[in-house]
């Protein structure tokens, strides 16, 4: 607990906005989906809390579909398949020990609170089986010190092109011909 309360403030410090970004994609991406206030979807499904939304949002905006679900994320599951309904949602609690390499996502959300699951490598494997404009998001970046190194090691990776630390969950796309870029965002 202590551990991310200090967390939060060290990124509150660094985060921005926006306005600090110099990215057309990322800036895109915070203006039309992230802050767009207009997603009536969202109020239609009840969803209110910030971790829930950012998911919610992004399947929308991508248009995901094919998602994976990693962990214990029944209520995610849900909430992006009123995001997409016609979309394919894989929900595993342990990815390592299902075999899905025949497909390609274009979205894998993946909680990483669920101290069972090895982050790392769950995302070398997946690199394999994504897309590649897919779109990973990490819940629980900053729950601990051990989710906190694993986030730094993944966004480390040359795969990577643009990350953004949202402090409640961690964004990271593998864009091909754009420069790395890491963002500390207020989402």
């Amino acid at each position: 607990m202590l551990y991310t309360l200090k967390s939060y403030i060290k990124f509150i410090l660094k985060s921005t906005n926006e306005h600090g970004v110099h990215s057309p994609f990322v800036y895109s991406l915070l203006t039309k989906c992230i802050y767009n206030k207009q997603h009536k979807d969202t109020k239609k499904h009840l969803i209110s809390k910030k971790k829930q939304i950012i998911p919610y949002k992004i399947a929308s905006y991508f248009k995901s579909n094919e998602i994976l679900v990693v962990g214990n994320s029944k209520n995610t599951a849900s909430l992006l398949s009123f995001a997409r309904p016609n979309s394919s949602i894989t929900v595993v609690k342990d990815f390592l020990e299902t075999q899905i390499v025949n497909k390609h996502f274009d979205l894998v959300y993946v909680d990483s609170t669920n101290s069972n699951i090895n982050v790392v490598t769950l995302f070398e494997k997946l690199l394999y089986s994504a897309q590649k404009n897919c779109v990973f998001i990490f819940e629980g970046i900053y729950t601990n010190t051990a989710n906190t190194k694993v986030w730094q090691h993944m966004i480390a990776s040359q795969d990577v092109t643009v990350s953004i630390d949202g402090f409640y969950c961690g964004l990271i796309f593998f864009k091909k011909g754009q420069e790395k870029q890491h963002f500390t965002l207020r989402l």
